[in-house]
């Protein structure tokens, strides 16, 4: 899940000083509670943690194309 594995991973290898990429139609979240009780979507968290990726671990590539591109 994106907002679990992918980004710790990615830190985790910007910690060992590599720059990652991540493609991000490969990945996938659920939506989860808050600790409000609502409901933040799978979209939101999915964006808020690419974000993440880019602003501080490495790059975020939207499809696989824009590797070889």
């Amino acid at each position: 899940m994106t907002h679990m594995c992918v980004l710790f991973t990615a830190q985790g290898a910007f910690n060992l000083g590599y720059r990652p990429t991540v493609v991000a139609e490969a990945t996938a979240t659920r939506p989860l509670e808050a600790p409000d009780g609502t409901v933040q979507s799978s979209a939101a968290l999915q964006a808020a943690s690419l974000t993440t990726v880019r602003d501080l671990f490495g790059l975020v590539a939207r499809t696989v194309d824009e590797l070889v591109g």
